[in-house]
């Protein structure tokens, strides 16, 4: 009933990238019949969003009414899927919209618009009524029976069991815990803040990101907090003043209202905890996880610390000396700063490696980066992209459908229609501002709807330097997870799956944006791009794995913060931020609020972003199935049937078995997190 909605990151840096002219506009030239089925996003503006709420909130409302008289066992899962695609129909595009649109009036109805429509999740799964004719319902087969036990713990998760009071009082925190979530996330989406710095301030930028960005009447630059404008500047500005404004702006997305919302949805989160018999939020949520418990996660990630804490201390030592040389001060007298990292990894990349990411991007422009994106997924699933004109929210935004492939090389001839893509990668005021996959129109075998996920990112117009080209694959990830799943119930389509094994299909791969094998298909679709050659791909991996302790580190961090906010008593955010952040080796800057834009903990991931590195373990040892032939089409054909296809159909523990033909370790992420892969 929720927007189907999935937040996500890669492990390399989130920035993005406006799609430049090229094959897929050469492609778009092409007419083609509309298939069968195909799932087109409506446009809605903010007049029709403003008439059409309320009216699709009553239907919902009675739906789930009818639902509650109804006493046939045989329809009920029938009947609860086809609620899910009505809802959906409206409320998912409300949602990215909400995220997407071009104008704020639009963004504004649809963040309204969902404000209503938020409590009907609840609604559904605290209907006592319902939640009986789910636990008396005989289950078919093993998908009902899955299906039955995940509805049984969305009725049992939001109340359905409590005595009544504290039923209702557990819909009024669930209901306010989505109203403060939808603010956080808008206050950061149109965060107004800007850094103004004279031209020269930015000495070390390529002229093409100085052409790129706004200037104000004195033809000062304008820097706003998008990833395209501050990731290069973190690497590449010289200097450290202008570095340090940047970087404390940037670390105070949000602003103090949006710390407010965090400790308020704490306090409700921990009072929700304990309506259902629970110490804390930890501990209420992750009895649904892979992980289990609290105690689980802390071990995980303490392993995690110990494994990685070594090589900070070494690669800290080594930025420490960069600095030392470059500044021509003793090195005792050398201290380095948290806007410093970013720059002296760079300095020190280019020198140890000849690896400069921001030359990389002649490599990778951003159109054969999706041409290349598509063509792995082609080969790898036995599919078709097929670019087509539909009504799409901006000029940029581009649309594939998705079919079958068929060994029938004629003209025109496709296989099945599967499901459709949209792609908006282009950065622009107002809109969504990291990387997330939207699956909007989730597929369902049972009524027949063919799914429909977007990608949007912020990617840099003159192409993608490496760690880009890994979060465009990663995100392209989470899109084929979506339009290649083939389940029977929406509840189940796509990345809807235990939040630690979710970023598993995405973080695997990124692995194909390192290979020569699968590199050599970026030559297919670019023939007259550079090509990286043998001895510069060694060099790229070795400055890929240079910083990897101080990256784990962080990671480690975050994971360990959200734990920290949700097991016991709830502590406030920022304070609990500092102290952590001072326990660290390059310690806590005065006047920083990270947690204010640190949109995961609104977004989804509460006492969930461990699941980044647990996901990790998953993909890096599903990997090892391909046995180094990352192109293998009958090893990809196999992972499409018994991973992306079932979607949540089946436990993850035993989807990732089957697949391996043994049970899941960690040797591979343990030895990718200390430089030993």
């Amino acid at each position: 009933m929720k927007p189907l909605h999935l937040l996500c990151t890669s492990s390399a840096l989130l920035a993005s990238a406006l799609l430049t002219p090229g094959l897929a506009q050469a492609q778009a030239q092409t007419p083609v019949r509309a298939p069968a089925g195909r799932s087109i996003i409506p446009l809605l503006n903010a007049a029709a969003i403003q008439k059409r709420c309320d009216a699709e909130l009553a239907r919902a409302r009675a739906s789930i009414a009818a639902l509650e008289k109804d006493r046939r066992p045989a329809r009920l899962l029938r009947d609860l899927n086809l609620l899910q695609q009505r809802t959906g129909a409206f409320a998912n595009p409300v949602y990215l919209l909400a995220n997407v649109a071009v104008d704020k009036a639009t963004r504004d109805a649809a963040q309204q618009c969902i404000e209503k429509l938020s409590p009907l999740s609840t609604e559904l799964y605290q209907s006592v009524p319902i939640f009986q004719r789910v636990k008396a319902l005989q289950p078919a087969d093993a998908v009902d029976a899955r299906y039955r036990e995940e509805l049984l713990e969305n009725f049992e998760d939001s109340g359905a069991s409590l005595p009544p009071a504290q039923r209702a009082r557990a819909k009024a925190i669930t209901d306010e815990l989505d109203v403060l979530g939808l603010a956080f996330q808008k206050a950061v989406n149109e965060d107004p803040t800007t850094v103004t710095l004279p031209v020269a301030e930015a000495a070390g930028l390529p002229e093409a990101w100085l052409a790129a960005q706004k200037r104000d009447a004195e033809g000062r630059l304008v820097l706003g907090m998008n990833y395209p404008t501050v990731v290069p500047f973190m690497s590449n500005a010289t200097s450290e003043d202008a570095r340090r404004q940047l970087w404390m702006a940037f670390q105070n997305q949000g602003g103090a209202a949006n710390l407010e919302r965090l400790d308020q949805a704490l306090k409700l989160r921990h009072e929700l905890a304990q309506l259902h018999g629970q110490p804390d939020y930890a501990t209420l949520v992750l009895k649904r996880r892979m992980a289990e418990t609290p105690q689980a996660v802390q071990s995980f990630l303490q392993g995690v610390r110990e494994a990685v804490a070594v090589g900070e201390q070494r690669e800290l030592a080594e930025l420490r000396a960069e600095k030392a040389a470059l500044t021509g001060r003793p090195l005792e007298q050398v201290q380095v700063q948290r806007w410093d990292t970013a720059f002296l990894q760079e300095r020190l990349k280019r020198s140890r490696y000849a690896i400069d990411q921001e030359k990389l991007r002649a490599y990778f422009p951003t159109d054969k980066a999706v041409a290349f994106s598509i063509r792995i997924a082609e080969r790898l699933y036995g599919i078709q992209f097929v670019r087509a004109k539909v009504p799409v929210w901006h000029a940029d935004v581009q649309y594939y459908d998705v079919y079958e492939a068929r060994s029938n090389k004629a003209a025109g001839s496709r296989g099945a229609f599967i499901g459709g893509v949209y792609l908006d990668l282009s950065p622009r005021d107002g809109k969504y501002n990291h990387a997330a996959a939207f699956p909007v129109v989730p597929g369902s075998r049972l009524t027949g709807q063919k799914p429909a996920s977007v990608l949007v990112t912020n990617f840099n117009p003159q192409g993608l330097d490496h760690d880009e080209l890994e979060t465009m694959l990663h995100e392209f990830g989470h899109v084929l997870h979506g339009v290649l799943s083939n389940t029977r119930y929406i509840d189940q389509a796509g990345t809807s799956v235990k939040r630690d094994f979710v970023e598993a299909p995405s973080q695997m791969f990124e692995e194909w944006a390192r290979r020569p094998e699968t590199l050599a298909v970026f030559a297919e679709v670019c023939p007259q791009c550079p090509r990286l050659s043998a001895e510069q791909l060694q060099q790229l991996d070795r400055a890929r794995k240079f910083g990897r302790a101080m990256r784990y580190s962080r990671q480690w961090q975050y994971a360990s913060y959200d734990m920290r906010l949700h097991t016991g008593n709830p502590q406030p955010a920022l304070q609990t931020w500092v102290a952590l952040e001072k326990s660290m080796p390059l310690g806590y800057v005065e006047g920083t609020r990270f947690p204010a834009g640190f949109g995961h903990l609104m977004g989804g991931y509460a006492a969930g972003y461990y699941g980044y590195l647990w996901s990790e373990v998953m993909a890096l040892d599903m990997l090892s199935a391909f046995e180094g032939k990352l192109m293998d089409p009958a090893t990809g054909q196999r992972y499409r049937q018994l991973i992306l296809s079932r979607g949540g159909e089946a436990a993850p523990l035993a989807m990732v078995e089957a697949f391996l033909g043994r049970k899941p370790n960690t040797e591979a992420f343990f030895a990718e997190i200390t430089g030993r892969r």
